[in-house]
């Protein structure tokens, strides 16, 4: 379909109405000179920011000159509209250069068929793929990534399955600030963008693109000619024992240790906690030994180091991310705040409609205590309760826990086990079944709230 943009045409691909298709649809309606979006900003706050459509087709224009596209290209996203790199990139951006834009939704890895595209995304998406080595049934032409900086390794697999990967840099107050496309490079400003003054914890900056004479952002920069080298994030200040943490630069050194992939500190409960994503040789590590030993590991490294340190402690595979890439803290203090150990998330295997995970239930997990002395097992109300955590981790659904039907137990789960959970979700459930090989531990449906 199209439709007049401007002085151009808008090309849409969509074979059903969804929220982006309606989104769309309603801002061509309106016509709005100005445009709300989500922000985080630079600190952990959420919040409203209006900017001026007009001053963002301007940076759209010049950042389609810079880039330099080639013709019938694609636009197919894994994020949404609300905030302003998904509806920059995923709607002004191709709508004002006449390119198609694709309003289905990229959920899985698996969803990318599309010839000739340009995949907008983050890098927790991309940093999902690289972990289970995907390969895309059609590899995306171009990659475009933003939220936070790529890793190398994930730099590396994006080029190995796109002929360009853009990993753009800015914010929902300045808009594109600069951008790499290899791993080794430094971020090249976009025309329009100045900085002013890079200060020790903040950088000062001038963009035509924003409304405001100047913009704050919350990052250490350090400027090369006509490129910046990013430094690091603000910190968010954690309190604990009548002090004060940097929990970045606790983050960082986190990450610097062995068995450890990524992590993000939170206050709970008046101390320091960490939710740390396990890399496969941490994995292995608790397996093979337990979980107090390497939090007795890692506390050790960083006491050299550190005068107050993390006193609790969750591992998990992956942190926990929104649509568009930024770190869920909702979802990661609720973690903390149940006071339930977590099972070990070995691997996750996502399809559309049917996602497995390998669970390692830990003897050391509270859900064994009381249950029973002498021979622990896994109480049943405790697989309802990861059954329905998971169906949620894996298809973004809320169920209805109190109407399970068909519910089964044929076998029972003891300590230091790895059991495979299938979810298979339909139009009006979502089935679950704990299992190993051929052995089925039990299983059960639970109806979709909004069936109800």
């Amino acid at each position: 379909m199209t439709a007049d943009f401007f002085n151009n045409k808008l090309i849409l691909k969509s074979n059903a109405e969804n929220e982006t298709l309606k989104f769309i649809l309603d801002f061509m309606k309106n016509k709005p000179e100005y445009a709300e979006f989500s922000s985080g900003g630079t600190t952990d706050e959420s919040r409203r920011i209006k900017r001026s459509v007009r001053r963002i087709l301007k940076e759209c224009k010049v950042f389609y000159d810079a880039l330099n596209l080639p013709e019938n290209l694609e636009f197919i996203s894994t994020t949404t509209l609300n905030h302003r790199y998904g509806f920059t990139t995923q709607f002004l951006f191709p709508a004002s250069c006449g390119y198609c834009i694709n309003t289905e939704r990229i959920n899985y890895p698996e969803d990318l068929k599309i010839k000739r595209a340009v995949l907008v995304t983050t890098p927790s998406f991309l940093d999902m793929m690289r972990k289970y080595d995907y390969m895309p049934e059609v590899c995306p032409e171009i990659i475009i990534s933003a939220g936070a900086k790529l890793k190398d390794e994930t730099f590396k697999y994006a080029r190995s399955i796109a002929k360009r990967v853009i990993d753009m840099y800015g914010s929902s107050e300045t808009g594109i600030i600069g951008w790499r496309e290899h791993e080794n490079e430094l971020i090249r400003l976009m025309d329009g963008v100045d900085i002013i003054e890079c200060g020790d914890n903040y950088t000062k900056i001038s963009t035509e693109y924003s409304d405001n004479d100047y913009e704050i952002l919350g990052d250490r920069l350090e400027q090369d000619g006509r490129c910046v080298r990013f430094l690091s994030r603000n910190g968010r200040i954690l309190k604990a024992q009548e002090k004060r943490i940097d929990s970045v630069c606790l983050e960082e050194e986190i990450k610097k240790l062995p068995f450890i992939e990524d992590c993000i500190c939170i206050e709970s409960k008046g101390k320091i906690a960490v939710l740390s994503a396990l890399n496969k040789d941490g994995m292995n590590f608790i397996i093979e030994n337990d979980k107090l030993t390497l939090i007795k590991k890692l506390k050790s490294a960083l006491s050299k180091r550190f005068e107050i340190i993390p006193q609790r402690w969750k591992f998990i595979d992956e942190i926990p991310k929104t649509l568009n890439g930024k770190i869920n803290r909702e979802e990661i203090q609720r973690i903390f705040d149940r006071n339930l150990s977590f099972p070990l998330v070995i691997s996750r295997e996502i399809h559309p409609q049917r996602v497995i995970f390998s669970l390692y239930f830990m003897s050391g997990s509270n859900f064994f205590k009381g249950h029973f002395e002498g021979m622990p097992i896994l109480p049943g109300v405790v697989e309802l309760f990861y059954a329905d955590y998971f169906t949620k981790a894996a298809f973004g659904i809320e169920c209805r826990r109190g109407q399970i039907r068909k519910i089964k137990f044929s076998n029972i789960i003891q300590p230091d086990e790895t059991i495979q959970l299938e979810l298979v979700k339909s139009e009006t459930s979502v089935s679950f079944k704990y299992f190993s090989g051929s052995k089925i531990y039990s299983s059960g449906i639970f109806p979709l709230k909004s069936f109800l």
